[in-house]
């Protein structure tokens, strides 16, 4: 089983985390789960979320399987992704992991270690201004619902982050996969990486 690992800190938004951990969760190939989820931020320990909510997450240093990293966004991106210390760790955490997926402005974090220098990617589109200011060397897609580049996967806003769990799962698994966990979740699944909500 490979291993989902959430990345958290204070203030993310609770819909671009467990959104697509839900989709992950719920992938299956003859019967077996394909993805663990677990949680870790920088410190460890108990972690709020834009709902108040509480995730209890383990530290950095714990993680023993470098599959898929989901990193979400929310408000707090914009004070972290001046956080130097913050951006370093994410970078390496980015390398080392096969794939990395990105919600809302989440992208915008990972545009800030230099890997998506030069690669299409995507963002919350309320926040497009702010997010195409502060990575100037992305090729922003704002005619997305997500993208993928090579291992990344970064997705527009907030629901877009289920959409694009799913695109991944069509990827790694097959579309009918992808079809059977969206109605497991009666979800209506968007499965037009391209398109243009708003």
């Amino acid at each position: 089983m490979k291993a989902v690992n959430v990345l958290l800190y204070e203030g993310f938004t609770t819909m671009d985390a467990l959104g697509p951990a839900e989709v992950l969760s719920r992938a299956r190939e003859d019967e077996r789960k394909c993805y663990e989820i677990e949680y870790f931020s920088v410190f460890g320990g108990l972690v709020g979320s834009s709902t108040s909510a509480k995730i209890w997450t383990r530290k950095l240093d714990e993680i023993a399987k470098f599959d898929i990293l989901l990193v979400p966004g929310g408000f707090a991106a914009r004070e972290l992704a001046h956080e130097g210390e913050f951006i370093a760790i994410l970078g390496e955490l980015a390398h080392r992991h096969d794939r990395v997926i990105t919600v809302c402005t989440g992208s915008v974090l990972l545009a800030k270690t230099g890997l998506l220098d030069g690669m299409e990617a995507t963002s919350n589109k309320l926040s497009w201004q702010w997010v195409t200011s502060e990575a100037q060397s992305v090729r922003w897609i704002r005619a997305a619902r997500w993208c993928v580049s090579g291992k990344f996967y970064t997705s527009s806003g907030v629901s877009a982050g289920i959409d694009a769990a799913l695109g991944f799962i069509a990827d790694m698994h097959g579309r009918n996969e992808a079809q059977r966990i969206a109605v497991t979740m009666e979800y209506v699944y968007n499965s037009d990486k391209n398109a243009e909500l708003f």
